[in-house]
C-alpha cells in the first residue's frame, strides 16, 4: 500500500519522526559528552548538567498541568488521559532522579538549599524558560496536536543524546541514571505515533502539527545549546552566531 492510501496520521507521524531523528543525529550536548570523554568535565560541571536537566523536569509540571485542564475527554478514549498520566509520572520520576544524584553527591545538603542554589534557580529571561513557554502555549491546542508537537519533536531528540550518554558517559552512576530514563522515553515517543496515527485525520490538523512539531524542536534545541554552553563555562553566544537550527515552513 502506498503512502498516498495511508491515513493522514500515519504519514503524518513518519515526517514527523524523521525530521526529528535528522535534527537529533547531534546535537549541542555532545559537545559536553565529548568533554566528559576526554575527562575534561568537572566536578562542578557535572552538578551544572544534572541541575540543568533538573530544572527543565521540575518545570515540565507547569506545563502538564496547563495541559491537563484542557483534555476534553468526550474527544478522546479513556487510553489517552492514562497515557499522559503516565507521561507526567515518568517526568515526575526523572525529576526526582536527578534530584537524588545532587543529593547523593553533597552537591547541596538538603532540597531546600538546592531551590536556593544558584544552579536550581529558574531564570525567565533564558531559553529554558523560552521552551517551557512554548510547550505551556499549546495548551491552546487539542491534545492530539499538543502530543505531536512534543513526543514526535523534543521527545525524539531527547532520546537520542540520552542514549549517547547512556552509551558512552565515563561517570558510572550518570551513565546509570540515563540508562535508566531510555524506556520510558522511549514509550513516550510509541505515546506520540500512536496518538498522531489514530487521532489527528484533518488536513488543517495535520499541518498545525508540523508547525508546532516544528517550534517545539527548535526551542528544545536551543534550550540545549544553552545547557551546553552552561555546563562547559561558555560564553553567552554573540549576535547570529548559531549552534544548532531547525526549518520552520
Amino acid at each position: 500500500m502506498g503512502s498516498s492510501d495511508q491515513h493522514p496520521g500515519t504519514t503524518l507521524a513518519q515526517s514527523l519522526l524523521g525530521q526529528s531523528e535528522r535534527e537529533a543525529s547531534m546535537t549541542p550536548m555532545d559537545a559536553v559528552l565529548d568533554a566528559a570523554r576526554q575527562e575534561r568535565l568537572t566536578a562542578d560541571q557535572c552538578f551544572r548538567l544534572v541541575s540543568r536537566l533538573w530544572t527543565l523536569k521540575r518545570l515540565m509540571y507547569y506545563v502538564y498541568g496547563g495541559w491537563a485542564q484542557g483534555i476534553n475527554l468526550n474527544d478522546y478514549p479513556p487510553a489517552v488521559a492514562y497515557l499522559f498520566g503516565k507521561q507526567i509520572y515518568d517526568e515526575s520520576t526523572h525529576e526526582m532522579q536527578y534530584l537524588d544524584e545532587i543529593l547523593r553527591r553533597r552537591w547541596v545538603r538538603t532540597q531546600r538549599k538546592f531551590f536556593e542554589h544558584p544552579y536550581g534557580q529558574f531564570a525567565t529571561a533564558s531559553r529554558v524558560s523560552a521552551y517551557i513557554f512554548c510547550l505551556r502555549a499549546l495548551a491552546n491546542y487539542p491534545q492530539n496536536l499538543r502530543i505531536a508537537a512534543l513526543n514526535l519533536g523534543p521527545k525524539v531528540i531527547e532520546l537520542a543524546w540520552t542514549e549517547r550518554f547512556a552509551r558512552s558517559f565515563p561517570d558510572d552512576a550518570i551513565r546509570a541514571l540515563f540508562m535508566s530514563q531510555l524506556p520510558e522515553t522511549r514509550s513516550h515517543i510509541l505515546m506520540g505515533r500512536f496518538q498522531v496515527e489514530r487521532f489527528v485525520q484533518k488536513e488543517v490538523d495535520v499541518q498545525l502539527a508540523t508547525r508546532l512539531c516544528a517550534e517545539t524542536r527548535r526551542d528544545y534545541l536551543f534550550f540545549l545549546e544553552e545547557g551546553a554552553r552552561f555546563v562547559l563555562g561558555l560564553k553567552e553566544e554573540t549576535t547570529g552566531e548559531v549552534m544548532v537550527s531547525a526549518d520552520i515552513d
